[in-house]
């Protein structure tokens, strides 16, 4: 059995197959003879738009496509491309870039990420979001726009949760500054409940966590948070994505992941033994509970 794909892939997979089926044709030529101007045929191709299947059709016909099969293969990914989700319907409080990031997010087989100051949030409770969030945005926690991205971040984890439990479940590797789990999010009855749930979660044999000791001194994580998606059908694909109060950043050129991957495999690196994870814990659940 094969590993299902989301939107996202979908939509990468149709508009590379469409740009390479145009070869040596010029777009402004394709875009006349469909009856579309040249910026749709452009944002098609950049994966920036989706294309309705009959669309398609057309456009696999005019490049002379005979095999019926590929033109089928085609139509699926069309229609797998347009398929809903329910983080579509976020987007009056979410940026496009981190939408499309959540989408990748889905179809992801291997998640990553560096975290300086705060747990990542696919380990957070509902209390340590809410506290987090509450004091980013400076509002209090019962401000709607506060339990809109908390509401947001636990449709997250649970689409995480049921892929989790699935038949094909991702990895998930994450590095931690020390200092995320020592800072008491929301007060130290939250931050032990917080523990608590860090624990629980990562016994799962999916789930990775390297904690970077303060010891350790200057490594590359210094340079900021990230989060980065890997694809294991499409080696080529890394996606990173990089949050600030303001806005967050969706990068996928080869160009700007590569130096996230060779980050994240050095800050891995730094637990050979995996007791990063434990000693830490210890220290935190010390000076939460003396």
């Amino acid at each position: 059995m094969s590993e299902p794909i989301g939107p996202a892939i979908a939509r990468v997979r149709l508009s590379t197959h469409l740009r390479l089926l145009r070869g040596e044709k010029p777009a402004a030529a394709v875009a006349k003879a469909m009856h579309w101007s040249l910026s749709k045929l452009n944002r098609i191709e950049n994966n920036k738009v989706t294309i309705q299947p009959v669309e398609v059709e057309a456009l696999a016909h005019h490049y002379g496509v005979a095999d019926q099969a590929e033109v089928r293969k085609l139509v699926d990914l069309s229609l797998v491309s347009r398929r809903r989700m329910w983080w579509r319907d976020e987007h009056e409080y979410l940026d496009e870039d981190f939408i499309n990031f959540i989408a990748f997010e889905n179809d992801a087989s291997h998640i990553y990420g560096y975290h300086a100051s705060l747990l990542p949030w696919l380990l957070q409770t509902p209390e340590y979001a809410l506290a987090m969030t509450s004091s980013i945005l400076r509002k209090p926690i019962d401000d709607p726009d506060v339990r809109k991205i908390v509401d947001v971040r636990l449709k997250r984890q649970e689409t995480l949760r049921d892929r989790l439990d699935g038949d094909f479940p991702p990895r998930i590797s994450l590095a931690l500054d020390e200092a995320v789990l020592l800072r008491p999010v929301g007060g130290d009855e939250v931050m032990a409940a917080q523990i608590d749930h860090l624990v629980e979660l990562t016994a799962r044999p999916e789930v990775e966590v390297v904690v970077l000791p303060f010891r350790l001194g200057v490594h590359p994580g210094l340079g900021g948070t990230f989060e980065m998606l890997t694809f294991s059908e499409d080696e080529d694909l890394d996606v990173v994505f990089i949050e600030t109060p303001a806005t967050g950043f969706l990068l996928t050129d080869a160009a700007d992941t590569t130096p996230f991957r060779e980050i994240m495999s050095e800050l891995l690196a730094t637990d050979p033994d995996g007791e990063s994870l434990d000693k830490a814990l210890a220290g935190a659940i010390k000076a939460l509970r003396p």
